[in-house]
This record gives C-alpha cells, structure tokens and sequence, in this order.
C-alpha cells in the first residue's frame, strides 16, 4: 500500500470517527456506493489476517495479528519503526499504595491466556462499527489550555488540572480511578481519564488520554472499556481512540485497548478499580500505558506521532471526568451519577486518587495542596468535582460526576 493510499485511509478514518453529528433515533447516516466500497476497501485494510480470534463476552471479536503487522504500522512515519517490547526503564511510584483499603483491584484480560506468542489482540472492526463511528464524538476537542472556559456545547468537564508552564516538565501521569457504568443514551459518551496535553491552542492541541469510557458508539455496549486517544493537531488530521487509525502499539497479548470492564463499582458497596500510568521512556521516548497494581505495559505511543514539545514532555496533566451528548437531552451521567458531597463519599462518588506526576529527576511524586493546579466545572448544577481527603490511605484525592439532566 503506498503512501497516498494510507493518507487516505487516515483520512476516511478519521472522517468517520471525528466528523460525525448523527443522533441515534434522528435519523441515520447514508453513504454513497463510492463511500460503500471504499469503507469495504479499508475493513480489508485494517483487519489484518488473524492466526486466531477471541470473543470477549461482551459482543466483541479480537483478532491475534502478528505483532509486526499490526495496524500501528500502517502510519507512514511508523513503516521503519522498530518494535519495543517494553520500555528502557519505568520509574519509582512514591507511596506506590495497593489501594486495597478502596475496593477491589478490577483484573481483566483475555480468556485463556490471550494470543499465541508473537501475535497481539486488536479489536476486529465490522463494516456497521465504522458507519456507527462516523457518529462518535472526540476527546482533543473540548478540554484545552485553556480548558477553564471550553466552547465545545457538547461536552463538559469535572476536571483537576495542573497549571501551564513553570520549570517543572512533566514526562508521566498516575492515577486509580474506581470503576462505574453511568448511563447514558445512543450516542453519548462519559468517561473518567488521565490526560497528558502539551498547552497549545485547541486546534493544535497535542494530547494523549487514557481510562475508562462508556459509549455505545465506540463499543456497540453500555459498559465501560479501557480506552485511549491521542492527537498531534487538535484532532484535525490525526488522531483516534484505541487502535481504529494507525498509532498505538500493542504489545501485551491479553490486555488490549478497548476490552470491557465488568463487575463495576456499586453505589455505597463495592468498589472496582484500575490503576493508569502513562509514562515518557527516557530511554527511547515513547510514551507508554500501564495497566494495573503490576504496572503491566499494554502498548506505547511512539515518539514519531508527535512534534512540538509533545514528542519530549507534557506541559499539562489533568484528571478528572468528560461527558459528550451529541444533542441528545437530558445530558448523560457522569460517574456514578451521583454529585459528591459532605454525604457522597469515595463509595458513592466518583473517586480520583493516588494522582503521581513525573519530573526529571526520575521519581514519581504524588500531588498535594503544594502543586499548582486547579478545578475546572463547565456545568457545576449538573457535575462537581472537589477535593476529598478523607479516603483511606490517601493524602489528597478527588471526587466527581454528577446525575446531568436538561439544563447543563
């Protein structure tokens, strides 16, 4: 495939996966015989031949494609890149607590193992996914460096925020988010995430965010999914959730981005939750996501995917929570739907915790009353976010959602 073909398979890619307003139950999204056979051009593209495949339970097929001809490699500045299997080092998490006093640790993988040896687990995409994506939101527009006033009418933020600049450059993001189901409608998402943004202006933003997501959209299910993105421009040209454009690199064989999380954390009862660390390699610079208490490797984003400062170091961290509703009203839940209060605690509320940064020098440090930073509430009435150090075993924490409704 040459180099016009694979611009053009990005293009249509994120034509569909970004461009898109078609409201479930409005409607539904015509394509052209041209755009019918170019969509069947490109399933044959990024379904790359499977040596086995595997069914999550949930609706989803992943297919085991060999690790080297996976759909990364696809992007032309990644066609010479060479594969890491892990990175050159990973850092000390300070106070690396097991957050046991919480809940439970949510474990998940693939049945059996996963894939052979030598082969990676990539969400096999069907023809209706991508027409359904054309419909589906995007995470790097909306929340930005200057996130305290977004424009984007269609989402909104219960957010932490680190401030821009400074001498302190930031090369890794850590946080446990506990895990829930809000409800949502069609063709709404809401999320609860880390994300890494370099502090450009909103249509060059470069960003890469990662944790949990429900989107019927994306998913073809209501539950939650270990999810990621990433952007070079604002979302304009690049950029895409998991792996539904090339840039993500899978290694790990059983854990892949987009698989399904379940049992999630029931109201004032159990808690499920999942550790995230998005880390800088010092040695070969990619950026890296973990999953888990072990600190698993799921895949990295190259170094190449990114210019500005973005390709050495993150200008801004934030966590925190993100709905998106397409037009449809009321607006979805966020968290466990429920606003955090003197009353709705970490068992009730949405709860943010064991929030690291990484500077140079090499250890991971938790935030505290001492970082610079600040909250961003786009809709108060309808989604809060606050501080919280009552839980257990936590110096500083935060907790955030709220129920949404018809005046956001």
């Amino acid at each position: 495939m040459g180099l016009k073909e694979i611009f053009l398979q990005l293009f249509l890619l994120l034509s569909l996966s970004i461009n898109g307003n078609v409201v479930e139950g409005r409607g539904s999204i015509s394509l052209s015989k041209e755009e019918d056979l170019e969509i069947e051009r490109l399933l044959k593209n990024i379904n790359k031949p499977a040596v086995k495949t595997i069914e999550d339970g949930y609706g989803q097929t992943f297919s085991c494609v060999d690790i080297n001809k996976q759909p990364a490699f696809d992007h032309p500045l990644l066609m010479n890149h060479k594969i890491q299997m892990g990175p050159g080092s990973l850092p000390k998490v300070i106070k690396d607590k097991k957050a046991s006093s919480l809940g439970m640790s949510l474990k998940t993988g693939l049945k059996n193992g996963g894939c052979p040896l030598g082969t990676v687990p990539i969400r096999r995409i069907k023809k209706e996914d991508l027409i359904r994506a054309k419909s589906s939101p995007n995470f790097g527009k909306g929340y930005a460096s200057n996130a305290q006033a977004p424009d984007q009418a269609n989402f909104q933020f219960a957010l932490q925020s680190t401030s821009k600049g400074g001498i302190d450059k930031k090369y890794g993001s850590r946080a446990v988010l506990n895990i829930w189901q809000p409800k949502i409608k069609g063709n709404q998402n809401s999320a609860s995430l880390v994300i890494l943004l370099d502090g450009s202006p909103l249509d060059e933003i470069r960003s890469i965010h990662a944790g949990w997501v429900v989107s019927k959209g994306l998913y073809n299910n209501f539950l939650p999914h270990l999810s990621t993105a990433w952007t070079n421009d604002g979302h304009r040209k690049t950029g895409c959730y998991d792996v539904l454009c090339p840039g993500f690199v899978q290694v790990s064989k059983d854990l892949p981005v987009g698989i399904g999380f379940s049992p999630t954390s029931v109201y004032n009862g159990t808690q499920h939750y999942m550790i995230v660390i998005v880390h800088k390699d010092p040695v070969n610079q990619d950026w890296w996501l973990f999953y888990g208490d072990d600190r698993k490797p799921v895949g990295y984003w190259p170094k190449a995917l990114f210019n500005s400062t973005f390709a050495d170091y993150a200008n801004i961290l934030q966590w925190g929570g993100i709905v998106y509703n397409a037009g449809i009203k009321p607006w979805p839940e966020m968290g466990s739907g429920h606003m955090p209060s003197k009353d709705q605690q970490y068992r009730k509320a949405c709860y943010i915790g064991g929030m690291h940064i990484l500077y140079k020098q090499g250890n991971y440090i938790p935030i505290n009353d001492g970082t610079p930073r600040h909250m961003i509430r786009s809709s108060p009435s309808c989604y809060a976010a606050w501080v919280d150090q009552q839980v257990p075993g936590e110096d500083y924490a935060i907790l955030l959602g709220g129920p949404g409704g018809n005046n956001c």
